[in-house]
């Protein structure tokens, strides 16, 4: 048995190098991949018993999480029930006549999960339809049995539990599963109540103290931060997709660098709506927009800060707006649509009022000139993919 025990600790080592999280999780918060399960079967000694003569049978609640598609953690209780009136079975396999409680014996503990599947076959970002887990625990076990002094009964022990789930998953978004557990049990600490032998508690594996077990389950999933019931992958990003989007930023700053002769431009535009809006002095004041007519500014994938280079963008809107007091500034932000919906939305959101700081803490322009909204996810804006990743600026004229 130490052998044996030796070997999974080899093979947990293993499978924990072996452990491919190459662009991490989504999913994978304090309260993510949480599950709830309930359980039932039989129960019988595993040797000196008739198995099906003295069959136990037995329900259970189980409780986890799991922190990567591989580990998991839980905690787990059952109840045994005799099967004939007047009988129970002791821990160590003997048989004792007594007034026969209706529970006669319950097993608390905590348990390790290992899934095989994700551990020798790569993640593939949601769980297989059949998976196969190693499932090693501890517990404590009580017997209520109505002669606990009998020979052979121990009242109280620690258990040692190795067990494999057969795990069939299912649903609309695999957050149901349905498996079968075999598992044997060993008593490897436990004092009997007749002999109170110092040898019964040193803590060991023996197969004559041990017994069989056959549950079939059925777990929820609870819902994730990411949406789903369950891990997602972040795919790695491909280095020729970086190398283009590191050419594209830098054909950006030559542009940036020319922009400034823009900006004599856009102020003759500006006087040319103003003396447009002087014409229209007698009408009721409405609110026109223009087209965006101000350089936007650009972010990194998943970012709201901006970068030195795009921050000359804002330095122009800034100096017109300075220039032109009567004009308001509009601010819409944007996200590409990678990654989960609710962080986009909140990304757009971030990158608007990102701008809209700069304007106000560096350039000192007043917040009830500037409007910025959050407009969530698209690939509308620009052909090139990577630029909807910004801020449109526009301005406005009361």
């Amino acid at each position: 048995m130490k052998k044996f025990l030796l070997t999974l600790v080899v093979v947990a080592s293993a499978l924990t190098a072996n452990a491919q999280e190459e662009g991490g999780f989504y999913g994978n918060k304090f309260f993510d991949n949480c599950y709830i399960g309930l359980n039932g079967g039989i129960g019988s000694g595993t040797t000196h018993n008739p198995i099906f003569k003295y069959t136990n049978w037995n329900v259970g609640l189980r409780l986890g999480k799991f922190f990567s598609p591989i580990f998991g953690f839980g905690i787990e209780g059952n109840l045994f029930f005799n099967n004939r009136h007047g009988e129970y079975v002791n821990q160590n396999g003997g048989h004792n006549l007594s007034g026969g409680n209706t529970v006669h014996y319950s097993n608390v503990g905590f348990f390790g999960q290992v899934n095989l599947m994700n551990a020798f076959a790569k993640y593939l970002g949601e769980p297989r339809k059949f998976e196969i887990f190693f499932v090693p625990g501890f517990s404590w076990g009580h017997n209520f049995g109505n002669n606990p002094t009998a020979p052979g009964t121990k009242l109280n022990t620690l258990n040692s539990k190795l067990a494999f789930d057969f795990a069939y998953n299912f649903g609309k978004f695999q957050e149901w599963q349905l498996y079968l557990e075999p598992s044997i049990n060993y008593c490897i600490a436990g004092v009997d109540h007749e002999n109170d032998d110092r040898s019964n508690k040193i803590v060991k594996y023996n197969i004559n103290n041990s017994f069989l077990q056959l549950n079939l389950g059925l777990v929820y999933k609870f819902k994730t931060s990411n949406g789903a019931h369950n891990f997602m992958l972040i795919e790695a990003c491909d280095p020729m997709e970086l190398d283009e989007l590191n050419a594209a930023v830098n054909d950006l700053r030559e542009k940036d660098s020319v922009n400034n002769v823009t900006i004599d431009n856009l102020q003759k535009e500006v006087k040319d709506l103003q003396d447009a809006l002087n014409e229209c002095n007698a009408k009721p004041a409405v609110a026109t927009v223009l087209e965006p007519n101000l350089p936007a500014v650009f972010y990194a994938v998943n970012k709201a800060e901006i970068s030195a280079a795009q921050m000359q963008n804002v330095q122009i809107a800034a100096d017109i707006l300075k220039n032109h007091p009567t004009y308001r500034v509009q601010i819409k932000g944007y996200a590409s649509p990678e990654g989960p919906h609710d962080n986009n939305t909140s990304l757009g959101i971030r990158r608007a009022d990102a701008v809209k700081n700069v304007l106000m803490k560096k350039f000192g322009i007043s917040a009830d000139r500037i409007d910025a909204q959050g407009c969530g996810e698209t690939d509308q804006l620009f052909e090139t993919y990577e630029f909807n990743r910004c801020a449109i600026l526009m301005l406005e004229k009361k």
